[in-house]
């Protein structure tokens, strides 16, 4: 074969494009029926076989609180290594196609009870392990709970008082 031919070919084949372009287009509306029913069926159903999937890794998740020392003061690169585990976390837990996102994500959450300020860190049960081991060295690590039972719920009281209960907020 030689430049020639190659040449006649490409010539050839850019001539014969609007015939390729009208055969698509007539394949295109002759199949137009399946090409649309196959998105609307395929997407809710992936959706709703994703939310089932998630289910599982969204109750199976273990939490750990960080209790900072009186002397706590960590630098960046403490800081930074913590950050760091925290992504190694997320990443050990194996994912496939249908396990959501948020099911093998990591949650930080920082919360003051009495005073005290603490760290909980949630994740998959899956990557417990690698919670577990402790980030900052002037910190107390200890496992609460399971995160679904523990997790606090803030109550939003409108037009109340704080002692108030329900009743109380519904009549003003």
């Amino acid at each position: 074969m030689t430049t020639n031919d190659v040449i006649d070919h490409l010539i050839q084949v850019v001539q014969d494009l609007p015939a390729y372009g009208q055969a698509a287009l007539t394949w295109l509306t002759g199949n137009m029926w399946w090409l649309i029913s196959v998105p609307v069926i395929v997407g809710p159903s992936a959706s709703v076989a994703r939310r089932r999937l998630g289910r599982k890794p969204l109750r199976d998740r273990q939490a750990f609180e960080l209790l900072p020392t009186t002397g706590f003061d960590p630098v960046l690169e403490d800081v930074l290594r913590f950050a760091k585990q925290l992504a190694q976390a997320q990443r050990s837990v194996s994912r496939w196609a249908f396990t959501p996102v948020r099911g093998t994500a990591v949650r930080v959450r920082l919360l003051s009870q009495g005073g005290l300020l603490t760290m909980r860190i949630e994740g998959p049960a899956q990557a417990a392990a690698v919670l577990r081991h402790q980030g900052y060295g002037q910190c107390e690590m200890r496992a609460v709970g399971s995160a679904a039972a523990s997790a606090e719920r803030p109550e939003i009281r409108l037009g109340a008082e704080p002692d108030a209960g329900p009743q109380t907020a519904l009549a003003a």
